[in-house]
């Protein structure tokens, strides 16, 4: 699989990762493996491939696009500003986009049409136009990207305190707009980064990178794997297969092709 990145604009930086465009090969696994994240991806290909990625509590397998596919990677808890359907109804699955958004025909057709600059420019357009700035959604955008930056000492109830408000009160608007609860997402929060720390290392010290994530011992580790990968951490880490939730943003553009992954998202 080859990846180009750019950036969004600056006005859009709070809450989209990342425009790609993916290219896979016959050496690339004919279905893929996507594991639980606090993001979320909308795929929009070539040979009619397309939906909503939002896993959280499963993994999701999706069969390998055979034409390249335009990505648009949301920051952890942003998608519900551009999507008015509640979260509970996207997360675990894929979804049409048309479901999410009834006028993206438009955008899809031309993305099918565009270059990868061009691509990123229509995508651009079509995001600005639909982010919504309610103060709610706005505030549980910035719990959710607090949850994710200090993932290895966040505490709700230090949060709550700290902005004034009850703990369990903030826990269910976190639920409502996030469709999954609070502690869930922290979890995913301290999973993902330790998984794409350790997964760009040559030579990851998994117990070394466990503590400096906040987990409390490798045991700890463990069990969230088994949750969110089925594998023992060694063994997620050497699957290449994962890597698309776990490449990192580089500069203004970038490519990664199987031989830059270290062996292991």
């Amino acid at each position: 699989m080859q990846s180009q990145q750019r950036r969004p604009d600056p006005g859009l930086e709070p809450w989209i990762h990342s425009y790609r465009r993916y290219c896979f090969g016959p050496d690339d696994p004919a279905v893929l493996t996507l594991l639980p994240g606090t993001g979320a991806e909308l795929w929009l290909g070539a040979d009619g491939s397309a939906g909503l990625l939002c896993p959280r509590r499963r993994m999701l397998r999706i069969a390998r696009p055979e034409r390249p596919v335009f990505v648009i990677r949301f920051h952890a808890g942003a998608l519900p500003q551009f999507c008015s359907l509640p979260l509970s109804q996207l997360v675990d699955r894929v979804t049409p986009p048309a479901r999410a958004w009834p006028e993206a025909h438009g955008l899809r057709a031309g993305i099918e049409r565009a270059d990868f600059d061009e691509q990123c420019e229509l995508a651009g357009r079509f995001l600005s136009g639909r982010l919504r700035a309610e103060p709610e959604l706005e505030r549980m955008r910035r719990l959710a990207r607090r949850m994710f930056a200090d993932s290895a000492g966040f505490a709700l109830g230090e949060y709550a305190a700290e902005q004034g408000v009850d703990r369990f009160g903030l826990s269910r608007r976190f639920h409502a707009s996030q469709g999954v609860t609070a502690k869930l997402f922290h979890r995913l929060c301290r999973f993902e980064k330790f998984f794409r720390d350790a997964a760009f290392q040559p030579r990851p010290a998994l117990a070394g990178l466990a503590w400096e994530h906040g987990y409390c011992d490798q045991s700890h580790l463990h069990r969230d794997a088994l949750a969110f990968g089925g594998q023992p951490p060694a063994r997620l880490l050497r699957d290449p297969a994962l890597s698309l939730f776990y490449s990192p943003l580089a500069g203004v553009q970038a490519s990664l092709s199987p031989e830059r992954w270290p062996s292991k998202g």
